[in-house]
């Protein structure tokens, strides 16, 4: 009987150990107080203005602030793409931000930018400028609030051809100014130097980027853009130029 008795009471000794730490840590947990609020990912977006938009609120229990509310606000702004939102004990709030990077400029009629998903950014958000190319021929019929994005499924083509530009190099990318998508769907580069027309087509956008890029290199590196007239890259597995001489020569890349 006395074993039992001991194993009794060790048992409710155990017990009562548990529901004085379950106690002390739910006491701990409740005096834990929001202090300090972090910001991490943000380049476009000025931070104040995500700071007000998260709405923390500095001074309440930790636990009680509502992560998923917080979340939700921050992606209110449409330059913001995703945000998480954490609690870092004993008394702060991380907040990280990924945004959405302009890849386009349009005017219609007044300036606004465009990601690479097609969604319409403000022009005015930061004082950081940014040196886009200009995409034409857009419709954007009633998706012209900020955060919606377009439907046009040839100028959505036209953006993933500068997606794809940007990843080829900075170069590349930079050699766009004017990226015009015609109204049968057919889209056409502008460089920058020179406005020489590349008529790029439809599909195929990395092997053509490829082709470009190792025609630029060979070729125009060496001529120049002084006497050429167009670039084609509508034909398989070449380049197609014209010179001022008009001459039609066509490479093979």
């Amino acid at each position: 009987m006395s074993t039992s008795r001991g194993k009794k009471y060790g048992f409710l000794g155990l017990l009562l150990t548990l529901v004085c730490l379950i106690v002390s840590a739910n006491l701990w947990k409740s005096s834990l107080k929001v202090s300090r609020v972090t910001l991490e990912g943000n380049r476009i977006v000025d931070a104040n203005e995500l700071f007000q938009l998260a709405q923390v609120p500095r001074g309440a229990r930790i636990y009680d602030v509502d992560l998923k509310a917080i979340q939700k606000n921050l992606l209110s702004q449409c330059y913001v793409k995703e945000a998480i939102v954490e609690r870092d004990l004993p008394s702060t709030i991380n907040l990280t931000v990924v945004e959405r990077s302009p890849i386009a400029l349009v005017n219609i009629p007044d300036f606004i930018y465009l990601d690479e998903e097609g969604v319409i950014l403000p022009h005015s958000i930061s004082k950081e400028l940014f040196d886009l190319p200009v995409l034409s021929g857009l419709k954007l019929g009633s998706s012209m609030a900020f955060g919606a994005k377009i439907r046009d499924t040839h100028a959505l083509e036209a953006l993933q051809i500068l997606k794809g530009a940007r990843m080829v190099n900075n170069e590349m990318f930079h050699l766009i100014s004017e990226i015009q998508v015609r109204s049968d769907g057919e889209t056409v580069f502008y460089t920058a130097e020179g406005g020489v027309p590349i008529f790029f087509g439809q599909g195929n956008e990395a092997d053509k980027l490829v082709r470009l890029e190792a025609f630029w290199n060979q070729v125009i590196r060496e001529r120049g853009l002084q006497n050429l007239q167009y670039v084609d890259l509508r034909y398989d597995d070449q380049v197609v130029v014209r010179w001022s001489n008009n001459v039609i020569k066509s490479k093979t890349m």
